[in-house]
């Protein structure tokens, strides 16, 4: 199908020449922004944002030195605000018992938990990850969550904290944790909020050649807003308990001369959004 679509619902849709389907509920989209190669559409049902196209291989960037620039760098910083945020969920499961922290990382998660009492576990594509984490004695499954041989019903809580943004196929994730899911247990998903109004100011700055930056393009594959959150969990048979607003972790506090606009915009927020199982 060739022409604009939907221009006479949004003035700042962008001239798109091909229709492209949305991966989460295969409802139409369009472009929302562009800047070089790089292309978001959203969903008009759903409301989720997405690549177009969708990368062939993300997990490539996730090697040893992401790892260690970005957390085992400020590994004491993370544990901390970690430790706060999981404290704001683990409230909403039934029961004190088995974690599975899916894109485990360095483990900064598991170990926070583990001081608490739970009984923590991971699962991480990244070599490194995987043995770094393992070294800890902690143990980790090296498959994409949907490809593992997990028990059905094994969890009473699993995370996806900056996760879920970042998987080519992100249902494919939920209904997996949805199988692994004890009844009465939450899934805590933890993922930047990506307003509307932010893609209007990265739009205004995309001649810049660095509004992706604003939307951590192109290591952000999936972008997620209050509506967004609400409407995936119908697709995955996921029910929606709570979702609430967080600041992001951050090494530095300086957004420069812009701040206000980022602020008001959403950037430097996460939403954390709380499922349980439909039964």
């Amino acid at each position: 199908m060739e022409g604009r679509v939907g221009s006479h619902l949004d003035p700042f849709k962008i001239q798109v020449f091909k229709m492209v389907m949305c991966p989460i509920c295969k409802d139409k989209s369009f472009t929302v922004w562009k800047e070089g190669l790089y292309r978001v559409n959203r969903c008009e049902n759903c409301g989720v944002a997405f690549l177009n196209p969708l990368p062939e291989n993300p997990v490539r960037i996730y090697n040893e030195d992401y790892f260690r620039k970005w957390y085992i760098k400020y590994y004491a910083e993370r544990s901390g605000y970690t430790g706060k945020l999981f404290s704001l969920v683990e409230k909403q499961a039934e029961a004190r018992g088995k974690l599975l922290d899916v894109g485990c990382g360095a483990g900064i998660l598991m170990e926070a938990v583990r001081e608490k009492g739970w009984e923590a576990c991971g699962q991480d594509v990244s070599p490194f990850a995987v043995e770094y984490c393992t070294n800890k004695g902690f143990k980790v499954y090296a498959n994409p969550l949907p490809e593992t041989d997990i028990p059905e019903n094994s969890f009473d809580i699993i995370t996806m904290f900056d996760v879920l943004a970042h998987l080519r196929d992100p249902l494919s994730y939920l209904l997996a944790c949805r199988r692994l899911l004890k009844p009465g247990g939450c899934l805590a998903v933890k993922t930047p909020s990506h307003t509307p109004l932010l893609f209007n100011v990265a739009r205004l700055f995309s001649f810049t050649g660095k509004s992706r930056v604003l939307l951590h393009v192109p290591a952000q594959i999936f972008h997620f807003d209050r509506k967004a959150l609400a409407c995936v969990n119908k697709a995955a048979g996921l029910k929606l308990l709570r979702i609430f607003e967080v600041p992001d972790f951050s090494f530095s506090a300086d957004k420069g001369c812009f701040a206000g606009i980022l602020e008001c915009s959403g950037f430097g927020r996460s939403l954390v959004a709380c499922y349980g199982k439909v039964i």
